[in-house]
């Protein structure tokens, strides 16, 4: 009995050992960038295979007309390519970009096309050759903190990359996976996502019953020890500033506070979810820095397409993120990405448009926006996963499109805020049926969704509304604002302090004069 006692001592030293082979000291982690240090960037999410071609090697017309079979497909784009477009997203006043995940993929063929999109991984240890070297990556990364871009990389630790016709959850399936190739390594294959269940959202396989995704075991400790060593080494061989994390509500949350450690930058998380209370648990409980503001991306995304919507919804959604969230001003701001239907397939119209970006851009948070939007990036025919998806090249990157010169503009403006702005949350302005107004330190937004609508004879939109905002002290009686989205219409603070001005349709973006003197926007 002796022996046997031994010898189970031993095995299970062993097993602990290997679960700690992997991994690393959190302490020794990279020179992490803070929270407070993301809140003043603004982020243009851009997919690697779909933004820029290598020079000299470009094939202009490969995915160029959107067709399903081509964009299922690699595309061509590069790390190569986005070197060589980094100044047209400076251009654009971006000071950060979030790229599509750099591992190595399965490369077998799947009803879904490839991985070229980076969430299949076969190997995370290795770049996905697709896409170019590892030293093709450093320089990439090297470049931008040159042009002073910071990179945020895209990271899966739910899942591996599938396999189609094989079994799933068995030891045939997963010898492939470059050191998740154990099978204690995954959950038990189910492929039923009972939404209701969290237990089942964490442990069963996302991608459906005709294409499983390998769920990976984040429960077992030498799993846990392979991912902290993934992530740590990833951030730090290629200095990475920031990481999103993608399917972060798949798996068990106290998973990923030691997942962050090991990261050691900053964190925002995708959970694909509009339930406030739900997603904000995962930056109450410290899970992730911020999270993608599914939430509040809802409401934009509804309230501003048509005239016919509440803007008194939107106030109820930020009430509502402010009681829950532990931090809004970390929270990332879209009108649409990838994984969503593009806005502009819903919403054609560039007043609108305008509008929406004006509050993501300027509202509290960190402003997300996807590549293609500066160019009117409709995802036809559907505006859906694989349309929206679009490759950037079949815009020849034209900088001229009232579009661009727009998002540039605020970009611009952001900028040029005190740092006041970027750390203090937004006041309520103004808000009726069609109108959401707010001021952030002495910059006031207003917004609308009436639309271009019809216009009279002169060229003007139609005139909606006249109101006047309280001032509440934010401008001295006779101070001068001016809107810096047309630069033609300024305002006078009024003798009580207040805002008088008319909405026709187009946001209004004021600032007082003297504080714009330097700033080259508005000639001033």
């Amino acid at each position: 009995m002796l022996i046997y006692a031994f010898i189970y001592i031993i095995y299970i030293i062993y097993i602990l050992s290997l679960s700690t082979k992997d991994q690393l000291n959190p302490i020794e982690k990279p020179s992490a960038t803070t929270v407070n240090e993301w809140k003043n960037r603004t982020i243009y999410q851009l997919l690697t295979d779909r933004f820029a071609q290598t020079p000299g090697q470009e094939n202009p017309t490969l995915c160029a007309t959107n067709k399903e079979n081509e964009v299922r497909h690699y595309c061509g784009g590069t790390f190569r390519g986005i070197i060589s477009k980094l100044d047209y997203i400076k251009n654009l006043g971006f000071d950060a970009i979030w790229i599509s995940p750099v591992d190595k993929q399965v490369e077998n063929e799947t009803i879904y096309g490839v991985g070229w999109h980076g969430y299949w991984a076969q190997d995370k240890f290795s770049i996905n050759p697709h896409f170019g070297t590892s030293e093709e990556l450093k320089n990439l990364v090297n470049t931008a903190h040159q042009k002073g871009i910071w990179v945020m990389i895209d990271v899966v630790a739910n899942h591996m990359g599938p396999q189609q016709g094989k079994e799933p959850g068995t030891t045939d399936y997963i010898k492939i996976y470059n050191r998740f190739d154990d099978i204690n390594d995954y959950h038990k294959y189910c492929d039923s996502c009972n939404c209701d269940d969290q237990q089942n959202i964490e442990y069963c396989s996302i991608g459906g019953h005709d294409l499983p995704l390998p769920d990976l075991n984040t429960e077992n400790p030498e799993t846990i020890g392979k991912l902290n060593t993934w992530i740590h080494e990833l951030v730090t061989t290629y200095k990475f500033d920031g990481i999103r994390i993608d399917t972060v509500k798949h798996v068990r949350s106290d998973f990923w506070n030691d997942f962050i450690k090991y990261a050691g930058v900053f964190s925002i998380g995708e959970i694909y979810d509009f339930n406030v209370e739900y997603v904000a648990r995962y930056q109450q409980g410290g899970h992730v820095d911020a999270t993608l503001n599914y939430p509040l991306y809802q409401k934009i995304s509804e309230l501003y397409s048509s005239p016919f919507t509440n803007m008194y919804e939107l106030r109820d959604r930020i009430n509502e993120n402010r009681q829950y969230f532990v931090d809004t001003l970390a929270l990332g701001n879209f009108v649409d990405n990838h994984d969503t239907q593009r806005y502009m397939h819903w919403t054609p119209d560039d007043t609108l448009a305008r509008n929406a970006l004006s509050f993501v851009l300027l509202y509290d948070g960190i402003p997300i926006i996807y590549q293609g939007t500066e160019q009117h990036f409709t995802g036809f025919p559907t505006g859906s996963d694989p349309f929206n998806r679009e490759a950037l090249w079949s815009s020849n990157y034209v900088t001229d499109t009232p579009m661009f010169k727009f998002i540039s503009t605020i970009n611009l403006l952001r900028k040029y805020l005190p740092p006041a702005y970027y750390n203090s949350l937004a006041i309520e302005a103004w808000v009726d049926t069609n109108v959401y107004a707010f001021v952030k330190d002495k910059l006031l937004v207003v917004t609308m969704n009436y639309g271009s609508g019809e216009v009279i004879n002169s060229g003007k939109y139609v005139l909606r509304k006249s109101i006047t905002i309280q001032g509440n002290g934010w401008w001295a009686i006779g101070e001068e604002l001016i809107n810096v989205v047309n630069c033609t219409e300024k305002v006078l603070i009024d003798t009580n302090g207040n805002v008088p001005t008319d909405l026709y349709g187009e946001p209004k973006i004021f600032y007082p004069v003297n504080k714009l003197i330097g700033s080259n926007l508005c000639k001033l």
